[in-house]
């Protein structure tokens, strides 16, 4: 799509253009929108400006239920001007609440101006796990700090290797079924995203990344999941939740991630990201650095989910999964 190549810089074959990967995020069915999710706003037969939805139903503490989205993909031509501005307003006619993270500077700077209010961020942690893997494998150039950045890549990955009390475990499964529904939809104390066993499914066939799915298990049985993506050498908890409030459990899900994640041998960098301050505290207790944070815009004109922020956001419920610069890959 020419659009969305001007407007990132991208050349012909960046990874997010790539057809697979643009036919499952726009238009492969999921259980939660059945049609394309892939929106454009048209000037006669040009595309003006483009948007692709990740739809999200958000279940707040008091079990009330919202329709909500981010947008990715996000870009506007220069014949029709404010039509990327149109185009949102239109997306925001279909749900109750639009979220949008972070975004280039014009990006924050337009989004107050249709409406959307900062409320919380996004924090990304990183954990250096094999740095003289990663410094073979980064092709940015670096100069002069490439020695320096390597001895404190190296420095970060003799963080001590976490671990979760012997009563925690972790198992991994090809794909969920309606046994892990109970599971999947128990609420936690906080706004969060609902899940179901096919929209995690729906997930597990992302083909812009190797994606494996874990379920959480205490002495007393399954207590949460997660999802780990990896693209060449960078590594993500894409998704986790533990069907609790105590820090200590989510401290002890995050150490069983992080040790799943090492047994692939190609990963070079693990990153997590948090939105709410249980999740932050669980993932520097387990060795990961702070490297960026990145403002969550929420535009809400019914003030549905603004008094109950901040939200539980994690990578997979937008492209922050799956995407990939090759020329820049690694966040440490």
């Amino acid at each position: 799509m020419e659009l969305l190549r001007g407007a990132f810089g991208a050349g012909k074959t960046a990874p997010f253009l790539d057809p697979a990967l643009l036919a499952w995020k726009y238009d492969e069915p999921r259980p939660d929108w059945p049609g394309s999710r892939s929106y454009a706003w048209m000037a006669g037969e040009e595309i003006a400006a483009h948007a692709c939805i990740c739809p999200a139903t958000y279940r707040l503490p008091n079990g009330r239920e919202i329709t909500g989205s981010q947008f990715i993909d996000w870009a506007a031509g220069r014949r029709v001007v404010g039509a990327g501005g149109l185009l949102v307003r239109k997306l925001a006619s279909m749900f109750d609440v639009l979220l949008a993270i972070g975004g280039s500077d014009d990006t924050q700077q337009v989004l107050p101006r249709l409406g959307f209010q900062a409320a919380g961020k996004s924090e990304i942690f990183v954990r250096v796990m094999r740095p003289w893997r990663q410094f073979r494998t980064d092709p940015f150039p670096r100069g002069w700090k490439a020695g320096p950045r390597l001895a404190r890549n190296w420095l970060w990955s003799r963080t001590h290797m976490p671990d979760a009390p012997a009563r925690w475990t972790c198992s991994p499964l090809t794909a969920f079924d309606n046994s892990h529904e109970a599971l999947l939809q128990a609420p936690v104390p906080f706004p969060a995203s609902r899940r179901t066993p096919a929209l995690m499914n729906y997930w597990l066939r992302c083909p812009g990344a190797a994606i494996s799915a874990f379920v959480v298990s205490d002495d007393s049985g399954p207590k949460g999941w997660f999802l780990l993506s990896r693209i060449a050498g960078v590594m993500r908890i894409a998704d986790l939740r533990v069907i609790s409030g105590e820090a200590a459990d989510w401290e002890a899900a995050f150490a069983l991630a992080t040790r799943a994640a090492y047994q692939d041998p190609l990963g070079c960098e693990l990153a997590s990201a948090a939105t709410i301050p249980l999740t932050a505290e669980a993932i520097r207790r387990n060795g990961f650095h702070l490297r960026k944070t990145d403002p969550v815009f929420v535009l809400d004109p019914k003030g549905v989910l603004l008094p109950h922020m901040p939200v539980e956001i994690t990578m997979i419920e937008s492209d922050a999964a799956y995407l990939y610069t090759p020329e820049y890959p690694y966040l440490s």
